[in-house]
């Protein structure tokens, strides 16, 4: 198992922070025109760059994709905003990791860990019993109320649905294989960011 620690305990921050694919896509391609993040923060605001229907709900999200726009290098941001989208999901779902223990912890236990042992599919007692687990044993999360609660199970497997991680089947969620590229391999490779890769499936 893949170790990446961490000393800080999770929050529940991701109830408002769901995959937003082409939102931080598009906000990408802006930054990479040569848009500062304060500046397409305000037009964001001002010109509704992403087509929302109130600058409450655009506010909202410009937190979570500025967020991860930064933590991604500059080639990270070229392939994201320039190639497929299988690959730009890839990218996504490792600038969200880095921003977000609780999405990472996830992703490891109940994605990576099922590629290690060859099974191909997730329970959703699975989830509620990792959610559970980890509400216990964290100081912040085990003080939500129970509906923050209930919206971090769906956002969170809301997530792994948009990313292509999980498809749903029944009760049941089918893990696949979505860093398979020799692009994201070659992208990954040597970088801070390939014990992320590796999480997702990609091969060093």
């Amino acid at each position: 198992m893949l170790d990446i620690s961490a000393t800080d305990d999770y929050t529940a921050s991701l109830t408002g922070e769901p995959f937003l694919f082409n939102e931080t896509k598009t906000m990408a391609e802006y930054y990479l025109q040569g848009a500062t993040i304060d500046e397409l923060r305000h037009r964001n605001l001002t010109e509704n760059l992403i087509r929302y229907k109130s600058p409450k709900a655009i506010q909202r999200v410009n937190t979570p994709i500025f967020r991860r726009i930064k933590v991604m290098s500059q080639d990270m941001l070229e392939a994201f905003a320039n190639s497929n989208a299988m690959i730009g999901k890839t990218i996504l779902l490792c600038a969200i990791m880095k921003t977000d223990r609780l999405v990472r912890d996830f992703i490891r236990d109940l994605y990576y860990e099922k590629l290690v042992l060859g099974k191909d599919c997730v329970e959703q007692y699975e989830i509620n019993n990792w959610f559970e687990q980890k509400i216990a044993n964290s100081e912040k999360l085990s003080k939500v109320s129970q509906k923050t609660q209930y919206k971090l199970r769906q956002v969170m497997t809301k997530i792994m649905k948009d990313s292509g991680l999980y498809t749903e089947e029944n009760s049941k969620y089918r893990v696949n294989i979505l860093a398979e590229s020799d692009t994201l391999r070659k992208l990954f490779t040597g970088t801070e960011d390939e014990e992320y890769f590796k999480l997702l499936g990609g091969k060093i």
